[in-house]
């Protein structure tokens, strides 16, 4: 992964609203010596990100779902997860399966899990593409499209 990778990636999630936070190089656990309070240390100031990915482009990108705006439909082919009844919107492929992302609505209850193997991440973050997932395989958007509305 490039140095303008990483950073590029967690720029275009900024301008976008987004709140990111740097993650241990190859890992899903938050980088403390950077965001010491883990998830809540995220920002979506482009300057913030700049300092964080522009010295340490070995990092792995986060991003904070409910101060996003976001619910992330993380579907896990390991536990029997299925993709086949989703609404198109943004996806990446990780190192198990897919997450959906999609804008949360006004009102929006968090139920915690979908079905068997599709998890709803709100409370918290969820790993970004271009990050390295533990296995090796790279967190990649599979889709152009922004986050369609999810509705509870």
């Amino acid at each position: 992964m490039s140095r303008n990778e990483v950073l590029e990636h967690a720029l275009a999630y900024t301008s976008l609203g987004w709140f990111v936070l740097p993650l241990t190089p190859k890992d899903k656990t938050p980088f403390t010596r950077l965001a010491p309070r883990g998830f809540k240390s995220a920002s979506n100031d482009p300057r913030q990100a700049l300092e964080w990915f522009g010295k340490r482009p070995d990092l792995n990108i986060g991003i904070a779902c409910a101060m996003s705006g976001l619910v992330v439909l993380d579907v896990d082919f390991r536990n029997g997860g299925t993709i086949e009844d989703l609404n198109p919107t943004l996806i990446v492929k990780t190192g198990n399966g897919f997450h959906y992302y999609y804008e949360h609505t006004e009102g929006f209850k968090y139920p915690g899990k979908l079905r068997n193997g599709v998890d709803i991440k709100f409370n918290g973050y969820v790993v970004a593409a271009p990050s390295i997932h533990p296995s090796g395989a790279r967190y990649e958007r599979v889709s152009e499209l922004l986050p369609q509305r999810f509705a509870s």
